[in-house]
Order: structure tokens, then sequence, then C-alpha cells
């Protein structure tokens, strides 16, 4: 409890307390105009450390996103919640869609804290991904009394039936965290382009631009987002240009397009200094099983005029190790150089060492510390998942639905795996939640005549469960249906017999993998089907809830 009460008093101390970017962090940026300024953004702030993605609330949240009076600062909710009682009924918020580049968890994007916020679990799940915009009043689906979920007003939504409005106050803050977003990660090719586009400039689709120029414009930056910037700074060597330089903004999207970016505020890099890392910061590992293997990139960026030295000394020194004792000036002056910190403990329990970085022509300061933290866990053990029937069925989609397993005790997510058949093919598709205490997931994007099962895993330290049972949904067949018909199936020798007291049609059976072996259109009471040994679902237009049943030879 003391060390939670001093992260606490950290973090609230950091809110008054920001110090802006460091000389010679933008360096370059002066004279250029359009692409060529985004490109050199996109040069600076895509150089930047990974986080603990595990860790994000009690080894990066605590930091960022504290509110003075010690609790969480959530943007999507007015439920006060204090940091010392934890985050139950609260999740990880990518609130740009990860599921908008793939939800790949090896991008850096996954764990980048400039979009990366602590959010109500119920308000989150509202949002699903959709994009931002501005929700026609009678079009509201969700209200919590700060942000709004529904049918976007005329022009807006990119295509999609719903869009998340956040509160006023806000959203400048979502509009800045997007701008940047298309500017850090403007090479990857996106999956949904509701209001990213593909291409380095300018990377937005029109509407899009219009509506987050107005909301950058209506609500400046806050010293909430200045603290913050900072903050992630110390924790991942990376900033917000247009936080740090609002007017950035306006040279790439909004009225000062085509004129060169000038700033005589622009602070210059100063001789022998280092801009990143920070003196003084954490490169923390988070949990990792005991003998794992965890190596995370540290960016080092200055002005040197001679090689820089490393050594990494103190207790556990053992556990952390780098693979060079030497950076290449020329490289970190250019930007280039990121050094590999590998962590692989040699015992249970917190580890803790530090990183030195000395000559190099410093001045000034003429060393800086990095401390280097990890925590040793034994590793998990999984129960395995129950997956239970899906809810809220219509023909756009459907909710996903598991029994909370008993162990592991801390989970990192949970893993859908959802396979989509059209005409018979299957397509097979990974989706992630964002909290650990979800028990549920909404799928939006069901296709027309397209038939789906999933499996859930458990995830937790980059180690998973078995998969559970399988679920099958048919959208299609809610239609017309008022009420579920009884039906039994039994096995029988080398087969299934069906026992039913009115006729079901469109039967499918399934097996253990989620593919459709066998489509009859109609059974009736004494009805026999020859199945090979095997696990097996079936279900029908007038029973919806799958039957489990397993052959035998």
């Amino acid at each position: 409890m003391r060390n939670l009460l001093l992260t606490i008093a950290a973090a609230v101390t950091a809110l008054f307390a920001s110090a802006g970017a460091p000389n010679g962090y933008y360096n370059g940026i002066s004279g250029l105009k359009d692409a060529a300024l985004k490109n050199k953004l996109y040069e600076i702030v895509s150089k930047h450390s990974t986080n603990s993605y595990s860790g994000l609330f009690k080894e990066s949240f605590c930091y960022t996103d504290v509110r003075p009076d010690g609790t969480w600062w959530d943007m999507y909710s007015n439920i006060k919640r204090y940091v010392r009682s934890g985050w139950r009924g609260m999740n990880r918020e990518h609130s740009f869609p990860k599921s908008w580049w793939g939800g790949d968890t090896e991008v850096g994007a996954y764990t980048d804290l400039n979009h990366l916020y602590p959010s109500d679990a119920t308000a989150n799940s509202a949002k699903l991904n959709y994009p931002l915009g501005e929700v026609s009043p009678s079009g509201i689906t969700f209200d919590n009394d700060l942000v709004l979920v529904g049918n976007p007003v005329s022009g807006q939504g990119g295509g999609s039936k719903y869009v998340f409005e956040p509160a006023d106050e806000y959203k400048g803050d979502f509009a800045r965290t997007y701008f940047y977003m298309v500017t850090c990660y403007q090479n990857l090719d996106w999956k949904y382009e509701y209001m990213a586009q593909k291409g380095s400039y300018p990377s937005m689709q029109g509407w899009a631009v219009e509506m987050l120029l107005k909301w950058h414009r209506q609500d400046p930056v806050s010293d909430k987002e200045r603290n913050r910037n900072d903050e992630v700074y110390k924790l991942q060597s990376n900033r917000n240009p247009f936080i740090d330089y609002p007017d950035l903004v306006e040279y790439i999207w909004g009225s000062m397009k085509g004129k060169p970016y000038t700033d005589e505020d622009l602070p210059p890099i100063g001789d022998g200094s280092l801009i990143a890392p920070v003196n003084n910061s954490t490169v923390n590992f988070g949990e990792v099983v005991l003998g794992d293997r965890v190596t995370l990139e540290m960016p080092i960026r200055g002005n040197l005029s001679a090689n820089l030295s490393m050594t990494v000394y103190g207790n556990n020194a053992a556990d952390f190790s780098i693979p060079s004792t030497s950076a290449s000036w020329s490289e970190v002056n250019a930007g280039n150089y990121n050094l590999k910190i590998t962590f692989e403990p040699k015992g249970l329990g917190e580890r803790t060492t530090k990183l030195l970085l000395y000559d190099g022509g410093l001045t000034g300061v003429t060393s800086y510390v990095v401390n280097l933290v990890g925590t040793a866990v034994e590793a998990p053990v999984f129960d395995r998942v129950e997956a239970t029937a899906a809810t809220n069925i219509s023909s756009t989609g459907f909710r996903i639905n598991w029994i909370m397993p008993s162990r592991p005790a801390s989970i990192d997510c949970f893993r859908i795996n959802l396979t989509e058949y059209v005409n018979g093919t299957p397509t097979c598709m990974t989706l992630y939640t964002d909290g650990s205490e979800d028990s549920f997931y909404d799928f939006g994007e069901a296709k027309s005549g397209a038939t789906y099962s999933y499996t859930i895993q458990t995830v937790r330290l980059n180690r998973m469960s078995d998969e559970s049972n399988v679920i099958t949904v048919d959208p299609a067949g809610v239609n017309g249906i008022e009420a579920t018909e009884p039906l039994a199936v039994l096995p029988i020798g080398n087969g299934i017999y069906f026992r039913c007291a009115v006729a079901h049609t469109n039967v499918r059976i399934i097996d253990i993998t989620g593919r459709v072996i066998k489509v009859i259109d109609s059974v009736c009471e004494g009805h026999c089907e020859l199945l090979p040994y095997g696990a097996y679902m079936v279900y029908s237009d007038q029973c919806r809830r799958p039957i489990k049943v397993l052959v035998k030879d």
C-alpha cells in the first residue's frame, strides 16, 4: 500500500510540473510544409519504446492519468474511482481502435500511451471500434452523461452506422490524439478507413479532417494534456507534437497549408546533450515469467561529438543485458539508434538495476541514468474458458459470451477466435478484449448470409489457455423466429438420432474446428445421420442454442 500511495503522490506532483519538449527534440522541422513537415514529424515520433500491456494501469496510467484528488482521470465516464482501490470496472482503451490496423499486438501502437487511456468498461464496450463523430440527437444509443454513441450527423462517420462522441471538454484531446496516430503510424496499411487513410499524406479522410480541426480549435491544449505528454515522454521517449506545438495541425491540415512552418520559440539542440532518454527515467518490463526473456528497444537521440558509452550496473545487473557498450555518435545524432535491452530474470520478485550513459562529449549533465525494472513471476496456470451462447443477435452482429475462468487470478485479456462462413468458405479472425474483466464482446460487422462460430482463450504473459468449446451463430437465422422449439440429438452407433415434436429446418452440423460439415434442409422425429467418431454441435432455425453430441465408434 505504501508503494501505491507514493506512486499516487508522484503522479499528482507531476500535474503541476510540466517540462515541455527538450531542446532539439523537433530539430529539422523549421522551414518545412505540408507532406514534408508531416514526414519529418513521423521520423521523430515514430522512434519510441514500448510498454508492458499487462502493466499499463500500475506502471503507466498511475503516472499519466491520475487527477489531483487521487482518482483515475477517465475521459469516458464521470464515475470516480480511486487509484488506491485498483481499476476494477475499467479497461485499457485504445482510443484509436486496434482493429483499424488489424489488431496486431506487435505493432508499436498496441502499447502506445499517446492514444491509450484508462476508461470505464461499460462506455468502452459501447464505443466498440466506431469512429469519432457527432451524434444525431435522434440517433443516440448510449449516453452516460459524458459521452455519446449513436448515428452520426449527416456527412460524418465514414460509412460507419455509429460514431463515438466525447465530451466537449475532451474533444480537442481526442483530435490531437488522432492527428498524432495518423502521423506516427502513417506507414500502416489500415484495415478500416472510417477516418484514417492509406498513405503518408494527408493520412485522414476529408470529413474527419474537417471535424477534428473544429474540435482542435474549440478545445485548446490543456494543462492536463501538457502534463500527460511529459509523463508519456519519460515512459516511452516520444511526444505528441500537436500538444507541444498546436499550430502544426494548421500547417499540415488546416489554414496554414502551403506555408513553411516557422516558430521562433522552437528550442535548438544544445551541444553535448541527449534528447532521449530522459535522465533518471525508467524502462519497465512489467511482469515476466521466470525463465522467459523479453527485449525492449529504447531510442537514444542527441547531439554528440564522440561515441556514447553504456553500462549496466547495480543489484540484479545479471538479469539485464545490452548487446553493446558503445553507441555510434553519428547514429545517435541522426536519430537512428535504438538500444535493445533484454530482461531475463534469475529469481522471483521485483528485479531492478541501472543503465549508465556517459562519454560522447556530454556537457552540463555528463552522465544519464535509466532505471531498469522488471518483476519475475511463476508461469500462469489456466482453467479452460467456457464459451456460452451468443446473445443480442441481429442481422448486423451479436454479443459473444463466456464464463470467467477461476485461474489465473490475474488476466491480461481474452482472445476470441471467430470464424466467418460465406457460402461454405471460412475466414478466420482474431479479436482481443481491451480489459481483463470482460465476459462478452460485441461483434458488429456480420455479413449478410454469413454464419459464425467462436472459441475463447485466456491470455496472460504471452501465454494462452486451451481453446474453449465452440459456439455457432447464424445472424440471419433469427429472423421470423418467435420461440425455440425443443430438439434432442442422441448418439447412436456411427451417427446421431433426432427427436423433435415439429420439423426442424436448415439443420447445421459443426465439427470441433468450427467447420460446417453438413446442412440438412429438414429433419423430423427419428431422422438419422451417419457421422465419423468425433464431437459435434447441432442447431437449426427452430433451435438456436447449439446442442453438443459425441459420436463414438
